[in-house]
């Protein structure tokens, strides 16, 4: 597959978002002296907070009337807390949600307690940002170059993460079990930094890593120093929905469809392939997820819609955004957000099966 080079996977971010808002001009809604509220449901001080507020910086300068635009943490519930502010509030466009929201696996909670986000105005999604498997060099009385984790390591191994009910952790132990390494999985983990604190001590042998995380501080850190390797990257599947995108932000990876081909001499396969390419389709595209609650008038979501696919669209968010975040945001707009949602919301239960069955593995 010809490799993108970052101008034009810029280009195409660009060009795409600018599609979805050409179509039809919203009508002009005023919002001058307003104050609209931007509900975050995480704490304070990390990349999501940071870049909710320059989007809200940048988008009330498109939206008529220029409002405040205030960003609001809520953060608690395994992310609820904040879902469910958004959910309950007013449906009058004056609260969104900037939120983190694991909708591929959140399907697999108990009826009572899933969210039901078709139900919201859905406006657009952040994200491209993709996860790296990386693991430590010792492993297989050591590791010389990526192969040798396949051929030398039958476990088991200690990955850790998160949760084991994230996109991330998930595709990581299917990607284990594919590749015939058996594992352990310590969850728990609260971000990147501890995780790599645990595997510098040798708690753990393994996590995936954002490429954030790894353009920030592991490429020059514990992989530069020889503490881990990095392997092979998750990402949204091709068009075709034969593989994985290749990511421009980390060339010296490849997808893990590639990784599998060359050293298993097949083409990956099956359930637990299907699950991977499905939390690459649906998670990848909206690592964030921006919403109105339900019920918001469509010609407000119209407003909503367009005046933020033309903020985060300029140069002046996407530039700031890029430095904090080590690689450029995508943004997928109306109606490709409200499809992904419907797509998480219509999840066939053979699917829902493969990744319970995991669960239960993982948290075992």
């Amino acid at each position: 597959m010809k490799k993108l080079t970052r101008r034009a996977f810029h280009a195409m971010t660009l060009a795409a978002a600018t599609c979805l808002a050409g179509a039809a001009h919203a009508q002009q809604i005023d919002l001058a002296g307003k104050t609209v509220t931007l509900v975050i449901n995480v704490a304070p001080g990390g990349a999501t907070a940071l870049t909710a507020q320059l989007a809200a910086e940048a988008w009330a300068k498109t939206m008529a009337g220029n409002p405040t635009i205030v960003v609001q943490p809520v953060e608690g519930g395994a992310l609820s807390r904040g879902i469910h502010q958004v959910m309950n509030a007013r449906p009058d466009g004056l609260t969104v949600g900037w939120l983190a929201w694991d909708g591929s696996t959140r399907i697999l909670d108990p009826v009572e307690l899933q969210i039901p986000f078709d139900k919201f105005g859905a406006i657009a999604g952040v994200g491209g940002f993709h996860f790296f498997m990386h693991v430590d060099r010792k492993l297989g009385g050591g590791l010389e170059k990526p192969d040798d984790f396949a051929a030398k390591v039958k476990g088991p191994i200690t990955m850790g993460g998160f949760t084991a009910k994230s996109s991330a952790s998930m595709r990581a132990a299917g990607a284990l079990d594919m590749l015939g390494i058996e594992y352990k999985f310590v969850s728990g983990f609260a971000g990147g930094a501890p995780l790599a604190a645990a595997i510098e001590r040798g708690e753990i042998d393994s996590y995936p890593a954002t490429g954030v995380d790894y353009n920030q501080s592991l490429k020059s850190g514990i992989i530069a120093d020889g503490k881990t390797m990095g392997l092979y990257y998750f990402s949204s599947p091709n068009a075709e929905g034969t593989g994985l995108l290749e990511d421009p932000s980390m060339p010296e990876f490849e997808p893990f469809d590639s990784y599998y081909r060359r050293v298993k001499g097949e083409e990956p396969s099956g359930p637990i392939w299907d699950m991977i390419k499905f939390h690459g389709r649906v998670s990848d595209p909206v690592n964030w997820l921006v919403v109105a609650p339900p019920g918001t008038p469509e010609e407000h979501l119209a407003m909503l819609r367009e005046t933020f696919v033309e903020a985060t669209s300029k140069p002046e968010f996407l530039d700031k955004a890029t430095s904090i975040l080590r690689g450029t945001p995508k943004i997928t707009g109306y109606p490709q957000i409200g499809e992904i949602v419907k797509e998480v919301a219509n999840t066939d239960e053979s699917l829902k099966e493969t990744m319970r069955g995991f669960l239960k593995k993982m948290e075992q």
